[in-house]
C-alpha cells in the first residue's frame, strides 16, 4: 500500500497581525499624518470674554488697595476677593496662592511704572533729560505705586518666587542704563549712586510722607556727576563689624540681637516671639518679663540699632574731616553697605522701613532717629548752615536705603568708583 501523503503544514506568518481601523473621515486623516508631524500643537487659550477681564481688573485693582494698606507680606485672598466683589473662588481660579498674586500684581501694575521712574532718576543725573524734568518733582512725594515697587524690591531678598520675576528686572534695568560688567567704575557709580536716590526716597518716604528739598539734591547729584573726575584714593576696609548692642542687660541685649537677626531673615509680620526667644536661647517668659509685647521689643530694637549706626556714621565723618579726606567720609556708607558681617543689621534696617508703612509705632521710631540724625551732625559740624546739615543727612539716609537693596541686584557693585564721585559732591557743596 502507498502512504497517503501528508499535507504540509501552513507556515505562521512572523509578522504581527495588523489591526484594522475604520477609515472614516478626521480619523482617517489623523492616522495618514501620524508619524510625520510628531511635535505636538500647543494648546490656544480662549480669548476672555469682557466679563471675565472686568473681573481680572477688579481684582488687581483690589490688590493694590489692599497691599498699600496691609502690605505685601500680608496679603490676603479673602479680603482681596470682597474688596473686588468677587467670591474667593472667582479668585483661586486665577491665581493658585498669595505668590501668584503677588507676581500678577508686580508684571501687571508695579513693574512698569516703578522700573520707569528708576530710568528717569538715572538719566537725569546722567544729564539726559531736561532740568525741569518731571522725575524732580515725583522724587519729593513718590505715589502708591513706587511705593510698592520699592517694597517688592525687599521682598524679593527672602521670597524666591517674587526674586524670580523681580530680580531679572531689576538687574536688565540696571544693565541696560549702563551697571555691567564692562562699564566704567566711575560711569557705573554714576548709575548706582542715581539708582539708590530712586528708591531710597522712596523707603524715606514711608517715614515721612515727603522728601522736602529732593528737588536740589538731585540736582546736586546730576551736578556732581558732570564734574566728576577719577581721584586716586586708598580703599577703605572691607569689613567693619557693627557696634554691638550693648544697654547694660546682657539677657536684654541677647533677645534683641536675636529679634534684629530674626525679622532681618522672615520679615516683620513673621517673626514671633516664640522663635526669637529659641533662637537666643531663652524661653519666651524671659521676652514678657522685659517687654509688654513683641511690638514693643522690636521698637527698642528699631531704637538701639539706629542709634549704634548713625553714631558710628557720624565718627567716621568726624575722622575723614579731621584728616581732610575729600570725600567728607561720603563713601563710608557705600562700602559699609556691602560688608558681609553688617547684612543681618542692614536687612533688619529695611525690614523695619518697610513696617513703617502699617505701624504707626515703627514709623514714629524712625521719624526720631531721621529727627536726630540732622541735630547730631549740625552739633558736630556747628559752621555748617542748618540748610546743609539738613540736605546731607537727608541724602545720606535716601542713598543709604536705596544702596542696600541694589547692591544685592548687581555684582558689579562692588568694583566702582564711589569715592570720586562723592569727592566732586562734597566739592560741590564746598565741604572739602
Amino acid at each position: 500500500m502507498t502512504a497517503k501523503r501528508r499535507s504540509a503544514a501552513p507556515k505562521r506568518s512572523t509578522k504581527a497581525p495588523q489591526r484594522v481601523v475604520p477609515q472614516h473621515g478626521a480619523l482617517h486623516r489623523a492616522a495618514s499624518t501620524a508619524g510625520r508631524n510628531p511635535s505636538p500643537q500647543p494648546i490656544r487659550k480662549r480669548p476672555r470674554t469682557r466679563s471675565q477681564q472686568a473681573n481680572a481688573e477688579k481684582l488687581l485693582n483690589a490688590m493694590v488697595a489692599e497691599t498699600n494698606e496691609h502690605g505685601l507680606d500680608n496679603l490676603q485672598s479673602a479680603r482681596v476677593a470682597k474688596a473686588a466683589g468677587l467670591t474667593t473662588g472667582a479668585l483661586y481660579s486665577r491665581y493658585e496662592n498669595a505668590d501668584e498674586m503677588l507676581i500678577a500684581l508686580w508684571q501687571e501694575r508695579v513693574c512698569t511704572p516703578f522700573l520707569q521712574h528708576l530710568r528717569d532718576v538715572v538719566q537725569y543725573v546722567q544729564g539726559k533729560l531736561p532740568a525741569d524734568h518731571p522725575v524732580t518733582r515725583a522724587i519729593e512725594r513718590p505715589g502708591p505705586l513706587l511705593q510698592l515697587g520699592a517694597e517688592f524690591l525687599v521682598i524679593a531678598q527672602r521670597n524666591d518666587t517674587v526674586s524670580e520675576v523681580v530680580t531679572p528686572a531689576v538687574t536688565a534695568t540696571l544693565d541696560d542704563l549702563g551697571l555691567n560688567g564692562s562699564c566704567d567704575p566711575l560711569a557705573g557709580a554714576v548709575v548706582m549712586v542715581a539708582a539708590s536716590a530712586a528708591l531710597g526716597t522712596v523707603y524715606r518716604s514711608f517715614i515721612t510722607p515727603t522728601n522736602p528739598g529732593w528737588t536740589a539734591s538731585l540736582m546736586s547729584l546730576r551736578t556732581a556727576a558732570s564734574r566728576a573726575v577719577v581721584v586716586t584714593h586708598t580703599h577703605l576696609p572691607t569689613d567693619v563689624p557693627p557696634d554691638p548692642i550693648n544697654t547694660g542687660n546682657p539677657v536684654r541685649d541677647e533677645l534683641l540681637t536675636s529679634a534684629k537677626r530674626v525679622v532681618a531673615r522672615v520679615g516683620f509680620r513673621a517673626a514671633t516671639v516664640t522663635r526669637i526667644a529659641r533662637r537666643a536661647g531663652f524661653s519666651t517668659s524671659a521676652i514678657y518679663q522685659l517687654w509688654p509685647d513683641k511690638e514693643t521689643m522690636l521698637d527698642e530694637a528699631i531704637h538701639e540699632v539706629s542709634v549704634l549706626d548713625y553714631g558710628q556714621s557720624a565718627r567716621a565723618k568726624s575722622q575723614a574731616f579731621t584728616t581732610s579726606r575729600g570725600d567728607f567720609g561720603f563713601t563710608d556708607s557705600w562700602y559699609a553697605g556691602m560688608m558681609p558681617s553688617r547684612k543681618p543689621r542692614l536687612d533688619f534696617r529695611m525690614e523695619c522701613i518697610i513696617a513703617s508703612r502699617y505701624r504707626a509705632s515703627t514709623r514714629k521710631e524712625l521719624q526720631g532717629f531721621i529727627g536726630n540724625a540732622d541735630s547730631i551732625l549740625q552739633a558736630m559740624f556747628p559752621k555748617l548752615p542748618h540748610a546743609l546739615t539738613a540736605q546731607i543727612a537727608s541724602m545720606e539716609q535716601a542713598l543709604g536705603y536705596g544702596f542696600i537693596v541694589l547692591a544685592r541686584f548687581s555684582p558689579d557693585a562692588k568694583r566702582l568708583d564711589y569715592y570720586s564721585l562723592m569727592t566732586s559732591l562734597a566739592k560741590l557743596a564746598q565741604l572739602n
